[in-house]
């Protein structure tokens, strides 16, 4: 996967939505990027990532191995994770799976954890099929977007798939995987310890409130924020965004380096101050 690498420090790994791309965290990588080393993403067919072979082949479980894949071959140190919609269960299955490598968790209008409906059941049936995303995905992603910034307009741009669009079916694919019994992390989502952040925009579609409630009631000990933002809130409002999830890192960081200190003591490494 292509993947952009700025600054040093603790790695913050930046993963998108379906049919999104690392260009939309654009708001706070500058920012992010001057306390800790941040890579931001691109899934498999979107930005600078190749599609996968065959294109309909692409899957929430397949993006989900392509980030494991990714972290073992960086051989990074434990990360912290900000994870949007298809990023947010990619970032948790890492977490559950491979707890070393997560250091803490910002999980923002994540999947994975699925309370499915009539009416959402038969929405997934047609986003599943690519002539249906083709023609609807830029008005679905204009729906989701509650605050206009030349960002978000960038972003409901690179949502209009065009006839041949290979996107469209990767896109289509993806949702199609959301019925896949691996896709749903509710059974196993009380073996995250990582700290926890769930973020949610008020005026997200996507997401209503069985679906906050049943995240709420999978990750009880995570902290919970709502901004006044649709499904993206780090690209519809940067500023209220980092204003949130910066000091949040920055208390992990507080904590890891606090746990390292006891540790040291009890070794007779070093005296406390």
């Amino acid at each position: 996967m292509y993947f952009s690498d700025q600054g040093s420090g603790t790695p913050v790994l930046l993963l998108p939505a379906n049919g999104h791309d690392s260009r939309d965290y654009a708001g706070v990588v500058p920012t992010l990027s001057g306390r800790n080393r941040v890579i931001a993403v691109d899934w498999p067919g979107f930005g600078r990532t190749p599609a996968p072979e065959p294109p309909g082949s692409a899957s929430a479980g397949a993006f989900a191995a392509e980030l494991a894949a990714l972290v073992e071959r960086l051989n990074l140190p434990a990360a912290h994770i900000i994870g949007n919609s298809i990023g947010g269960y990619a970032a948790a299955r890492l977490a559950i799976e491979a707890p070393h490598r997560v250091r803490s968790l910002v999980l923002v209008s994540p999947g994975g954890f699925p309370v499915l409906g009539f009416g959402d059941r038969l929405f997934i049936s047609l986003r599943g099929r690519p002539g249906v995303t083709r023609l609807i995905n830029r008005r679905f992603a204009s729906s989701y977007l509650h605050l206009r910034t030349p960002l978000t307009r960038q972003i409901i741009e690179r949502a209009t798939y065009r006839r041949g669009d290979v996107r469209a079916v990767i896109d289509a694919a993806i949702w199609r995987s959301f019925r896949d019994p691996d896709f749903d992390l509710r059974s196993l989502a009380d073996q995250i310890t990582a700290p926890t952040l769930v973020a949610w925009g008020r005026h997200d579609p996507v997401f209503g409130a069985r679906a906050r409630a049943q995240v709420a009631r999978s990750l009880p000990r995570a902290s919970t924020i709502t901004f006044d933002t649709g499904h993206v809130p780090f690209a519809e409002d940067p500023a209220a965004f980092l204003a949130e999830v910066q000091p949040f890192l920055d208390r992990v960081e507080g904590d890891a380096a606090h746990a390292r200190g006891d540790q040291m003591d009890g070794r007779g490494g070093r005296q406390g101050i």
